[in-house]
Parts: structure tokens; C-alpha cells; sequence
């Protein structure tokens, strides 16, 4: 049996699995500007309603006022959400009349969140139609969770009095053997930011970190305000309120609107779809991400391009990865009120230095995120991987299909 390496510079079919930031769909537009034909499947992640070009839900049970109950009533005494179930056979419905694709990507070892035995047999059917199958470190998974003292802050390991179940599960066995499952048969991982990297570095098939992609013509550098108030946003997933320290930006905001009422407009937003989100914080001056990263989280990210100084991880490793001096092109942020306080105080006694920040984060996402440039990084690690030469390339068969960008389906 020969081995021999895709040559990526032609035409590929790609299939992207799962969305949780807007990272998949924003790579599918550098990997279309590149003639490649992609297509996005996911449930749109709850709330959020990411968009995709197919999107699985639950229509049946959520059409039904008898199921919907049932369901609450399911999950209430066996902690079972069985809309779960309806999307698992969704997913592997549409995936029977699929042919191969040269390369398939996970936005996580567990994109979909369906039961274990839907899930294993949603990746099987997936695994069949590639010889390149890609698993992303992006959100929680069981690597980076079994590994968080390597991390100088977490969530888990600040909160040991409260619950995180949506992690938790991550660390049981169940979990664990399905993480065996997929890890046995994936040929290569890539991480998204320094948060993963900093775990996964050493492991067996790890690429290495391609930070995320950002559609810049999405977005443009705010143009300078006239008003004298600052405006501060608080976007808050009601889910992760501990995980990702909205606690501490409350507290924080309570001491600095004491203090300087006059001279701020705090906006505060709770659980809201993705797109809503985006506009909500349209005329933010400074935008209140995470208190526990090594790096930005999506999010903050998309803000930056904005011109807009955002509370994130950008500490010391981060300012050694990309060569910069502390809290220039973001504030560092760590689980301390008075410390995130104090920093907005800063901001907000020296106007011009929110400008100066915001510019600069504005070339940085420039230089390191742009998403033609991100898709090629991605397209040099797929490129990597070794694909067998009796394994026919799905290139070849959808050259002779159309190759336009498969129109999207609401809802399957």
C-alpha cells in the first residue's frame, strides 16, 4: 500500500462538524475564497443560532406541546434531553446520501452533544467518507479538562463550591471512552488558541496551534464618538455565568458605576442569539469578555476588529507568542473585581488610551487572524496528513458535480 499527500492547491470537498464561536463558518469563507467547496453542518449551538448550511434540530419535538413536555419532564428526573436523540437521527439521515469528502474537520471531539451511541455512529458514518478526519481543541473536552492545572486560572479550580455538569461530563467514563473512541481514529488535532496549545503540546497527532480565523469584511474599526460617555458592555451566557467570571465583571461595574456614574452607559445583555449579540455591542467602547483565559476567546476576537478594548486573556505567554507589550492590544483580566475596576478606571480617566488600544487590537487581528490567510494555515495542516492511495479523493468525483457552496437548509 503507497501512501501520498493531497495537494491541497486543487480542488477540495470539505465538510465542517459543529459550530460554537462562528470559527467554522468564518473559515468557510477563507476555504471558499481559496475555490474549494464547503459545507457547514451543526445544531447552531442552543441560543446562539449559528448559521450553517445544514442546521439539525429537534423540529418534531419542539412542534409538539406534548413532547415538549415530555421532555421536561424527562430531563427533570434523568437529566436526558431527548430532543438530542431527534437531532442524532437527523445528522445520520442526511449523512446516508453522502459521498466523500477529502477532508473533514470536528470543531470538537463531540460536536453534536448527542447521546454516546448516536454520537459514536454519527462519527463512524464520518470517518468512512474522509481519509482525513481533523479534530479541533476548541471548547471543553477530556484532554484539556483532565489537564487544568496547567492553566494559571480556571473556573473549576476557583469554584470548587459550585457545579459545572456541562464540564463535569467531560470527565466521565462514559465520556472517556468515547473520547478513546474518536482519538484512535482522528488523524490530526489543531488547537484554536493558547488555552488548548498549552495542554495539548506533546500529544500524539497535535499539529500545533493555527489561531482563529476572522472575516474581516465583517467587520471595520469603530470610527471615534463624539460623546464624552464610555460605553461598556456585558454580554453574559446565563450557562457559563461562573465559567467565563461574568461574577467578577458584576462586581467590578458596581464599583466603578458608584464611582463614575456621569461618565459611563453600561450595557448588559443576557443569552441572546449570536447575530443580536454582534449588534448589541455596536456602539461599545470596551467589551467584557473572560476572566480566566491564556487567550481570546471568539468573541473578543470579533470585537477587537472593531476597534474596541476588550477584557480577556492576554497575559504574559500570550504577550511572548506575538511579541507585545502588556495590555496593548487587550487588558489582561483575572479573576479580581477590583483589580478588572481599577483597570476600567484607567480606561476611563485617559479616553485617548481606549483609541490607542482599540487601533492597535485592529492590526492585530490585521496580522494573525485574518481568515484567507487562517483557511491557508489550515489548508498546510491538512496537507500533513498521509492519505491512502486506494482511498478514491472526493475531488474528483464533485469536479464533475456542481461546485457552487450547497444552499443552506434551515432546519433538518
Amino acid at each position: 500500500m503507497y501512501l501520498i499527500t493531497l495537494n491541497v492547491t486543487q480542488f477540495m470537498r470539505i465538510l465542517l462538524v459543529g459550530e460554537y464561536s462562528n470559527l467554522h463558518n468564518s473559515l468557510k469563507s477563507g476555504l471558499i475564497q481559496a475555490g474549494h467547496q464547503v459545507t457547514l453542518i451543526s445544531t447552531g449551538d442552543a441560543f446562539k443560532k449559528f448559521p450553517a448550511d445544514v442546521k439539525f434540530s429537534a423540529k418534531r419535538i419542539e412542534g409538539s406541546s406534548l413532547l415538549r413536555f415530555l421532555r421536561k419532564v424527562i430531563f427533570k428526573i434523568f437529566r436526558v434531553d431527548i430532543a438530542f436523540l431527534e437531532i442524532g437521527y437527523r445528522c445520520l439521515d442526511w449523512l446516508v446520501d453522502q459521498k466523500n469528502y477529502d477532508v473533514i474537520q470536528l470543531i470538537n471531539e463531540y460536536p453534536l452533544k448527542t447521546p454516546y451511541f448516536f454520537e459514536k455512529r454519527i462519527f463512524k458514518r464520518l470517518r468512512s467518507l474522509t481519509s482525513k478526519m481533523i479534530v479541533l481543541a476548541c471548547g471543553d473536552d477530556y484532554i484539556y479538562l483532565k489537564n487544568i492545572d496547567k492553566l494559571p486560572h480556571h473556573p473549576i479550580l476557583q469554584h470548587p463550591g459550585i457545579g459545572f455538569p456541562f464540564s463535569d461530563k467531560y470527565l466521565t467514563q462514559k465520556h472517556k471512552v468515547y473520547h478513546d473512541f474518536v482519538f484512535q481514529q482522528k488523524d490530526l488535532i489543531i488547537s484554536s488558541d493558547l488555552d488548548y496549545h498549552s495542554v495539548y503540546n506533546g500529544i500524539k497527532d497535535y499539529y500545533g496551534l493555527i489561531p482563529n480565523p476572522v472575516d474581516l469584511s465583517n467587520f471595520y474599526l469603530k470610527p471615534k464618538k463624539e460623546t464624552s460617555r464610555i460605553v461598556i458592555f456585558h454580554g453574559i451566557n446565563h450557562t457559563n455565568y461562573y465559567k467565563k467570571g461574568n461574577d467578577y465583571f458584576d462586581a467590578a461595574l458596581a464599583i466603578i458605576q458608584q464611582k463614575y456614574q456621569d461618565k459611563i452607559e453600561v450595557i448588559s445583555v443576557t443569552s441572546i442569539p449570536y447575530a443580536e449579540y454582534i449588534q448589541s455591542y455596536n456602539e461599545a467602547d470596551i467589551v467584557l469578555d473572560q476572566t480566566y483565559a491564556l487567550d481570546q476567546g471568539y468573541n473578543a476576537l470579533e470585537a477587537m476588529a472593531q476597534g474596541k478594548v476588550v477584557f480577556t486573556g492576554a497575559g504574559a505567554l500570550f504577550c511572548k507568542t506575538y511579541h507585545l507589550k502588556p495590555n496593548s492590544v487587550a487588558i489582561h483580566t483575572i479573576p479580581n473585581a477590583e483589580k478588572i475596576a481599577a483597570d476600567l478606571e484607567k480606561l476611563i480617566l485617559n479616553p485617548n488610551r481606549i483609541q490607542e488600544i482599540g487601533q492597535a487590537a485592529r492590526l492585530f487581528i490585521e496580522k494573525h487572524h485574518d481568515y484567507k490567510v487562517v483557511a491557508n494555515n489550515y489548508m498546510e495542516a491538512w496537507k500533513t496528513i498521509k492519505a491512502k492511495l486506494d482511498e478514491s479523493s472526493a475531488s474528483a468525483e464533485a469536479q464533475n458535480t456542481d461546485t457552487k457552496p450547497c444552499k443552506p437548509i434551515e432546519s433538518l
